[in-house]
């Protein structure tokens, strides 16, 4: 196996010439999957490209929820894992980079990687092919600057466990949500709070 790990980018004029936006941006405003599927390449993931912001890391985020309970599926980040920005925190998205190994011969790699991501994460009875509700770009950090974030719903009515890179996972009710996401103690990952108020709606609705 090839030492050398290569994950799927998107050059950044490409990804964002017609629109550009920080934050989330709903599919419905803008779908930018198509872009991506046309214009994606592979590339070593080292220092040089963590720090290159013209070319965006597409990076599937899933979260979980159960509609009819009306509950959401948060965890929090092992102290493992390779991203050392994102230790500790707390998130309710369940994905990560989409690799060349895995998704090279994918029709569509990002729901590939989405799924492949949701096994090795959590352990749930069924795993339901995830709905894309959006997008987040966010410029503010130095993660957000080189990562594209992809964002999912996914329903489960059974119970999900945590397996790799979690240190903890469980569901919260809406109002448990908005109380630990909205808490200035907790250290909560920055697109768990931009996608928040757009999964609550999808939850509610």
């Amino acid at each position: 196996k090839n030492m050398v790990r290569e994950i799927l980018v998107v050059k950044k004029d490409l990804l964002f010439g017609e629109k550009y936006f920080q934050g989330f941006c709903p599919i419905d405003e803008k779908d930018y999957l198509e872009i991506v599927l046309n214009n994606f390449e592979y590339q070593e993931r080292n220092d040089l490209l963590e720090n290159n912001p013209d070319f965006q890391q597409i990076i599937p985020y899933v979260w979980i929820i159960n509609k009819k309970e009306g509950r959401v599926f948060l965890y929090k980040r092992a102290k493992t894992g390779n991203e050392g920005r994102l230790h500790d925190k707390y998130s309710g998205g369940v994905g990560g980079h989409i690799d060349k190994d895995t998704e090279e011969k994918s029709l569509d790699p990002i729901m590939d990687a989405m799924m492949r991501e949701l096994k090795e994460e959590v352990l749930m009875q069924s795993y339901p092919l995830p709905k894309l509700i959006g997008f987040i770009n966010d410029d503010a950090t130095d993660v957000g600057k080189v990562h594209f974030g992809v964002i999912a719903i996914t329903e489960s009515a059974d119970d999900v466990k945590p397996l790799e890179d979690m240190s903890s996972g469980m569901f919260y009710s809406i109002s448990e949500a908005d109380k630990l996401i909205s808490d200035p103690n907790a250290d909560i990952e920055t697109w768990t709070k931009i996608s928040w108020p757009s999964v609550r709606e999808f939850i509610e609705n």
